[in-house]
């Protein structure tokens, strides 16, 4: 269900951000946010499950 959430969230932002034509800064900084936390989120899977 997360999984399901994050993926509509994510296609939601695609579609805002290149809807309006954000700022070309903006939408860098939304892509280093949405991948930095993809990332943290794969780190934290990967140890929970080590932890196990």
């Amino acid at each position: 269900m997360t999984r399901l959430l994050a993926i509509a969230f994510l296609v939601v932002l695609a579609f805002m951000l290149f809807r309006y034509r954000t700022n070309e800064k903006v939408q860098k900084g939304v892509v280093i946010t949405v991948v930095s936390a993809f990332l943290i989120y794969t780190a934290t899977l990967v140890v929970s499950e080590l932890i196990r």
